[in-house]
């Protein structure tokens, strides 16, 4: 305790934890009971002797140092700001993305023993499935503290809930099942990013010259490009989801049989199931077909439409007529 005073910045050796459910909740009730339960998860504490000049990095490393989940005290640029937690999520899990805390004095926070989560894009709706990343199997870790430059290490151990007869290969299996669904999930939400910014730039393109000698010719172009980006999408995620129900009126697409699949797998802590692996398989391979038209239509596609717009001479800046007086 006495170099954790002296220090700028002291990251204390973390308790072991145990991967088990639950957790974090507080007691009560009618008898009038009060308590809270332990935390569900790794529990970090970090004294800083002034507040940091920059931001605080949390990193969440395996027993060879290969990182697992980075957490920042930096709200993320493509998100609105968040506050920073001090304690788990929510019970269903909400909330966005965590910050690590950066007060005068001592810090805590609670790493949920997951990798980082798969990649979402705006407005997904899904049934029965979830973008959060797979919790680790039980073996050795480090934290890394980094505060203004500065970095120091600890490490501690996640162990298996006792009264399992899972082995290590067991939990190795499915962590590796795991990754592999939420890569493959994340590989979905980038096309359909990819998809709907190419589509957002046709469409600026074609707008602008309706009317124009030009227009008729780009504009077909663009139709057929957008049809064809468009039918990739529709098979990688039910697009005409708006809101939380829509699911039971519109069939599951591709990325949310994924996210199924992984909910099945992440239910217990055993080895993936035969069924499972060869559901994923199936559906894999159906996405990575789709991946397949996209990249054929990025290549080959998008391409002759950006010589047809060069060949038609389309200014940079256009400014449309005056409309005539009547």
């Amino acid at each position: 305790l006495a170099d954790a005073a002296k220090a700028d910045a002291y990251l204390f050796k973390p308790e072991d934890t145990y991967r088990m459910p639950g957790g974090g909740f507080g007691g009560g009730g009618r008898g009038g009971g009060v308590g809270q339960n332990p935390s569900a998860g790794a529990v970090v504490y970090y004294n800083l002797k002034n507040k940091p000049a920059g931001e605080v990095v949390l990193d969440f490393l395996d027993g060879s140092g290969n990182l697992i989940k980075n957490v920042s005290s930096k709200a993320p640029e493509s998100q609105a700001p968040v506050s920073p937690a001090s304690e788990e999520e929510g019970f269903f899990g909400g909330g966005g993305p965590r910050r690590a805390p950066a007060e005068t004095g001592l810090n805590r926070f609670v790493w949920d023993l997951r990798y980082a989560d798969a990649s979402r894009f705006p407005g997904l709706i899904m049934w029965a499935g979830s973008t959060t990343g797979p919790r680790v199997a039980p073996g050795s870790y480090q934290v890394r503290l980094t505060v203004d430059g500065k970095t120091m290490t600890q490490s501690f151990e996640v162990k298996k809930d006792p009264r399992l007869e899972t082995t290590p290969a067991d939990f190795a299996k499915q962590l590796d099942l795991l990754l592999k669904i939420r890569d493959k999930f994340s590989a979905t939400s980038e096309a359909v990013l990819q998809i709907r910014d190419a589509r957002k730039q046709i469409d600026e393109i074609s707008n602008r010259l309706k009317g124009q000698p030009s227009g008729k010719a780009i504009s077909d172009a663009a139709s057929a490009l957008k049809s064809k980006l468009t039918a990739v999408e529709e098979e990688l995620y039910q697009t005409k989801n708006q809101s939380s129900q829509d699911p039971l009126n519109y069939p599951i697409r591709l990325n949310n049989k994924l996210a199924a699949i992984g909910g099945v797998v992440a239910s217990s802590d055993a080895a993936p199931t035969d069924q499972s692996s060869a559901v994923y398989d199936e559906i894999a391979g159906k996405i990575d077909a789709q991946l397949a038209k996209l990249d054929v239509i990025i290549r080959t596609d998008l391409p002759a439409f950006n010589k047809l717009v060069r060949d038609q001479d389309v200014p940079a800046v256009f400014i449309k007529p005056k409309p005539k007086e009547r």
